[in-house]
């Protein structure tokens, strides 16, 4: 089985690499070779049009930015794909548009799973995603050994489109958790405690969490390297309110803090800055 892929960024490449670890052959798309020399020392195989990745593979996999960017990307998919291929979209996106895409590939006799990962660069380097697919069951049975090449919990969540619904719920937690550490801090800092007693006393008890674990020592110490840029849990969370029934208003002021922090020049740092907003 020949993979292709587009979008070898802060996720995509260490997936990548996992999957030539697993002995894939692995096809990749980028305009700029220099940014992926790492995947490429690797063994992955350079394409420069994507025509030629879609024409060359047997599984089509993206990873990208915006579902602005999934959907240009696929406009020039479909132009190539051939009937019987699949396509996999490991971008966080519209749910609406994973249904879309679904319905275009039924027309063309292709099976698309919409497959958004968590578990951040750290869970891509370490091949312990959490991955969540929607799609026809059959298809995604028999994509399961590439999930399983970087994936530690792999997770069928029905139809087209609930992948990324259920992506979005757990953006949705990571939000009001994230803001939920910072408000702590700032409590004890009005109180003239040690904020870092949020870690030092709390991280084992009822109200530790992955995100304290994760991120909570990078918080206090200004270490704000991207393991996802706020750019992109931006987009994520704007997702979640456009599509929501329900009001979430906690989501609603985290992406206000976001898009303050942005206007300073925090968009490619990591969601940790939303500490930057309380100091």
């Amino acid at each position: 089985m020949k993979i292709g892929w587009i979008g070898a960024g802060i996720m995509g490449s260490p997936m990548i690499m996992h999957l030539i670890d697993r002995q894939y052959e692995v096809h990749v798309y980028a305009r700029h070779a220099e940014k992926i020399k790492p995947v490429l020392d690797k063994g992955a195989i350079l394409e420069k049009e994507i025509k030629n990745l879609v024409q060359e593979c047997d599984v089509i996999c993206t990873m990208v930015g915006f579902p602005s960017d999934v959907k240009e990307v696929y406009e020039e998919i479909f132009k190539w794909v051939d009937a019987g291929k699949v396509c996999i979209d490991f971008t966080t996106s519209s749910p609406k548009l994973a249904e879309e895409l679904n319905a275009l590939g039924t027309q063309k006799q292709v099976d698309i799973l919409d497959a958004p990962v968590t578990g951040g660069d750290v869970g891509a380097k370490k091949g312990t995603l959490t991955v969540l697919v929607g799609g026809k069951e059959e298809v995604y049975e028999e994509m399961k050994p590439i999930f399983e090449s970087f994936g530690k919990d792999i997770y069928y969540c029905g139809k087209a489109g609930n992948g990324q619904y259920v992506k979005i719920a757990n953006q949705i937690m990571i939000a009001n958790n994230l803001q939920g550490i910072c408000e702590a801090y700032q409590y004890l800092s009005d109180m003239s405690v040690d904020e870092n007693m949020i870690i030092s006393c709390l991280k084992n008890g009822a109200a530790g969490s992955r995100q304290l674990d994760l991120n909570g020592q990078k918080m206090f110490d200004g270490d704000y390297a991207p393991g996802f840029y706020v750019k992109h849990f931006i987009k994520d969370l704007k997702i979640a309110t456009s599509e929501s029934k329900v009001p979430l208003t906690g989501v609603k002021t985290v992406i206000n803090e976001y898009l303050d922090l942005v206007d300073r020049g925090y968009s490619e740092k990591g969601t940790q800055c939303l500490i930057e907003y309380f100091k």
